[in-house]
């Protein structure tokens, strides 16, 4: 008994490093890429974004959407485009 027991250690050690140098090895590739990317990689330039005519939007329909998102997002959400659909 005490070899099998030997034996099914040894295999769940060696298969518990296998998976931790595995892993170890995907977050250090992926750190690698990530500054690889950042350094290399050119930024996109940011569009001008130009807001569509809010004129056919009352002001009072857009602060309750903007109040209506503050509550429910409890001020981390942003409006970022409102469109009126057909």
């Amino acid at each position: 008994m005490t070899d099998e027991l030997r034996t099914a250690f040894l295999l769940m050690g060696v298969g518990m490093i296998t998976v931790f140098i595995v892993l170890l090895c995907v977050v250090i590739i992926g750190t690698l890429l990530i500054r690889f990317v950042n350094r290399f990689v050119p930024l996109t330039e940011k569009s001008v974004y130009q807001s569509p005519d809010t004129s056919e939007i009352s002001p009072v329909k857009i602060a309750a959407i903007t109040s209506a998102v503050d509550i429910f997002t409890k001020g981390k959400g942003k409006i970022t485009n409102i469109n009126k659909i057909k």
